[in-house]
């Protein structure tokens, strides 16, 4: 897979296609950007894509070229400080804020909750000061995610 670049939100009017890969949801743009990849089954996939101002196109996907997140500026520091935490390691909502120099978690949370490419971003490796916190795509599937890291089967 190329490496990830993150952009501004600037997809209206981009022509994609949807289709399923190994386990996940995936929308890529004719010009071969992966721009939308979630756990199979995941609320509001397309309703995502509408927002964006994409217009979904009818067929399969074709080769991802380059994978692109699309979000506002706090949203994409928020995932590049996320992609930093090492596979099999974990880091706090409020650590990951203090590093993006916020003072909230909530923000924080909300823009771990807005990430396009799950795994990708590695928004599952983020937890509460407490326990595992929360997960867009269910707390368990955030736990087999974890394990399947610190047994070094993922990552």
């Amino acid at each position: 897979m190329p490496p990830i670049r993150v952009m501004p939100a600037r997809l209206a009017g981009a022509s994609v296609r949807v289709g399923d890969v190994a386990g996940f949801r995936v929308a890529v743009t004719t010009a071969g950007e992966l721009i939308l990849r979630l756990p199979a089954g995941a609320p509001g996939f397309r309703r995502r894509l509408r927002d964006w101002g994409c217009v979904i196109l009818p067929g399969r996907p074709g080769p991802v070229r380059r994978t692109l997140a699309h979000g506002t500026a706090f949203q994409l520091k928020v995932w590049q400080a996320c992609r930093r935490i090492p596979a099999g390691r974990t880091m706090t909502y409020g650590e990951l804020a203090r590093a993006v120099g916020c003072r909230s978690t909530q923000a924080v949370g909300s823009a771990l909750g807005a990430n396009p490419l799950a795994v990708l971003i590695p928004c599952h490796r983020v937890v509460g000061a407490a326990g595992v916190g929360g997960f867009a795509w269910g707390l368990a599937r955030k736990r087999r995610w974890l394990q399947a890291e610190r047994d070094g089967l993922a990552g």
